[in-house]
């Protein structure tokens, strides 16, 4: 496994839920950690919290759906810290919504977070990293949603994971010849506020709009903590794996397991 302290790493999304446990066991491990997150000030508590584990961590701004606001978060980055070691492509969001159904502007909204939003994180950071040598490392935060059927109801959510399983697996090709690593971190129901999404939404897709807090019920009562999700993420980076799973229970494995026999038995080979 290997050792991370004293590398610099940053983390969108890391206001609270996935982003911020990502961004503490970063810091725990001994990286220097700039969290990001569309609130400023989500992100600042959380980067006082990793300076509180004794490393070096500043919270920034950053509108994913804004290449200019990356490009700008990314130099302020640098700045701050230096170059970095390891970068996580985390912030996401969900609609639970099909495609017929959505209004558009939400299904623009998601599908800008949830895809463009890895592409133009790793993007911004991508000649940094060829740049150097030794341990370097991408993760992006997918789902379990991305490895099984659709769910009912959120359909338009899983199809946006499998693009950033599909981005996660074009990277690793693309950036293994530089030395860079690539990890795909999907876990079940997890116990955010991703249900809650839409209090950061920015004006050009609508603007804030807060759920009652009883739609979170759900993610209360069955959501795997955010620390254990955190934990296998980072040991999975560390370690160099490209899957990191992580279902919420056995019935949710069993669903990778299911859809890929589904595709094996969709195999037909040509008569010679």
């Amino acid at each position: 496994m290997q050792d991370i302290a004293g590398t610099n790493a940053v983390i969108t999304g890391g206001g609270d839920g996935i982003g911020r446990a990502l961004a503490l066991e970063l810091a725990k491990a001994g990286a220097n950690v700039v969290v990001t997150d569309i609130r400023t000030d989500a992100a600042e508590a959380v980067a006082a919290e990793g300076t509180a584990l004794g490393v070096k961590s500043v919270g920034l701004a950053c509108d994913v759906t804004d290449e200019g606001s990356i490009e700008e978060m990314a130099a302020k980055a640098v700045e701050a810290l230096g170059p970095m070691q390891i970068v996580w492509a985390n912030a996401g969001l969900g609609i639970g919504q099909g495609f017929t159904t959505a209004r558009r502007e939400n299904l623009r909204w998601m599908y800008q977070v949830n895809v463009d939003g890895v592409i133009d994180t790793v993007r911004a950071f991508s000649d940094g990293l060829k740049e150097q040598s030794g341990f370097r490392a991408i993760g992006v935060t997918a789902s379990m949603a991305s490895l099984t059927h659709p769910e009912a109801g959120n359909p338009s959510y899983s199809a946006s994971k499998y693009a950033v399983v599909g981005i996660a697996e074009g990277l690793r090709t693309e950036l293994a010849p530089e030395g860079i690593s690539v990890t795909a971190l999907c876990p079940g129901l997890v116990n955010t506020r991703i249900w809650d999404g839409a209090r950061a939404r920015p004006e050009k897709f609508g603007g804030p709009r807060h759920a009652p807090e009883e739609a979170g019920e759900r993610w209360r009562e069955a959501g795997m903590s955010v620390e254990d999700v955190g934990c296998w993420g980072v040991e999975a980076l560390r370690d160099g794996r490209f899957f990191a799973l992580m279902p919420d229970d056995e019935v949710r494995g069993n669903l990778v397991a299911e859809r890929h026999q589904e595709i094996m038995d969709g195999i037909r080979y040509p008569r010679r």
